[in-house]
């Protein structure tokens, strides 16, 4: 019996290595699976690597207030009346808000003193007033733009209220550092969002749409009746998809390192890691689909069903904080959401497994769901 059990064992296991390689083999003979796998990316990749986004859209910025006087206040208000400056959340330190900027979250970091109110102005010896504690600005050093649009604003501001004190020569200034940031380019932060679309649209269009075409031609219903195993045919299947991925990866990643000078600052196997498993999360989704479709197109309708509002609602390519509450918050729940978030946070700002240990017990969760609705609509037996 032992014999014939290692008999039947190692059929089974080169049956799954020749069938993962006729897999392989039939995705890049597939013209269909070549360009959602690897042309659609890079066509991506291609076209937001030609523009240079850092010319337009809005300056965020952070103020911290020491002084929390009237007039204080005021410069507060008139910042707020700019309408390209989008007040970000107030950091605890001055220390925290630098970090940031390094970082590419804000643009412009604004410090008003504790000296910066009227209870500070004080006679000097020839009768003139002194002049109030400076305000700090500090901005990146990498976008020339955005620095003298901010600057500009600041100045300006400064100019109307030394105007308004009444017999004051010159009582409200500031103070500008520039420094060292990353360069963090638009092609910087689309890559990651580029990355889990790519993973996603080739596994869950691949696996739905190649399932579906077994049915069509009754293969499944005949490797029913052969004494292969269900999970040995299945296996081969995933492993083949997850090869593909491991080669989607590498090529974005080079693609868009050689292009457009992509960097990225985190770890690549952190990188790799996030990816093979919001792999195992789509491959699932495709294969939940490929039990509900009766055919191929009707696996192709669905997955675009399933692809296309992720696609554009889950931050591929803009932030999710530019969308409704209501629908950012819906968002959040999607699969595909958690995974950009932590190709970005490894990729842009470099961060550890600690650091993104939310978004994968997340998408942890969205592999234990997206598994079992696969395992309630595919029916191997039935097809």
């Amino acid at each position: 019996m032992s014999f014939f059990h290692s008999l039947a064992k190692n059929f089974a296991t080169n049956f799954m290595l020749k069938l993962l390689w006729a897999n392989l083999k039939m995705t890049f003979r597939d013209k269909q699976a070549i360009f959602w796998s690897l042309v659609f990316p890079l066509m991506f990749i291609v076209i937001f690597g030609l523009f240079d986004f850092s010319k337009l859209g809005d300056t965020k910025y952070v103020i911290i207030d020491e002084s929390n006087s009237q007039i204080s206040q005021q410069f507060e208000e008139g910042l707020q009346a700019v309408e390209i400056f989008k007040k970000q959340e107030t950091p605890p330190s001055i220390d925290e808000a630098k970090d940031r900027l390094k970082n590419g979250d804000v643009d412009v970091v604004i410090v008003i003193p504790e000296g910066f109110h009227q209870e500070q102005m004080a006679l000097q010896a020839d009768g003139s007033v002194a002049a109030l504690s400076p305000i700090q600005v500090f901005y990146s050093a990498s976008n020339a733009t955005i620095n003298q649009i901010a600057l500009n604003v600041v100045d300006e501001f400064i100019d109307q209220m030394n105007m308004r004190a009444a017999q004051a020569p010159t009582l409200f200034s500031y103070t500008s550092e520039s420094i060292e940031t990353k360069d963090v380019k638009y092609i910087d932060m689309i890559m990651p969002g580029i990355l889990g679309m790519a993973i996603m649209t080739s596994a869950v269009i691949g696996i739905s749409t190649g399932i579906s075409r077994y049915r069509e031609q009754k293969l499944l219903k005949r490797l029913s009746a052969t004494p292969i195993k269900v999970r040995t045919f299945l296996m081969g299947e995933v492993l083949s998809f997850l090869i593909v991925n491991l080669m989607q990866i590498s090529l974005i990643i080079l693609f868009a390192r050689i292009a457009f000078h992509v960097q990225v600052y985190g770890s690549y196997f952190l990188i790799y890691a996030i990816s093979i498993f919001g792999s195992i999360i789509f491959l699932n989704l495709g294969f939940a689909v490929a039990g509900y479709s009766k055919n191929t197109k009707t696996a192709e309708a669905m997955s675009q069903i399933v692809t296309m509002p992720m696609m554009f609602f889950s931050g591929v390519f803009f932030s999710t904080d530019a969308l409704p509450n209501i629908v950012g918050k819906i968002v959040e729940y999607l699969p595909l959401t958690p995974m950009i978030e932590a190709l970005r946070s490894v990729s842009i700002n470099g961060e550890g497994l600690s650091a993104i240990s939310s978004q994968l017990a997340f998408m942890g969760g969205w592999i234990v769901l997206s598994f079992f609705i696969a395992w309630k609509l595919f029916k191997f037996k039935d097809a």
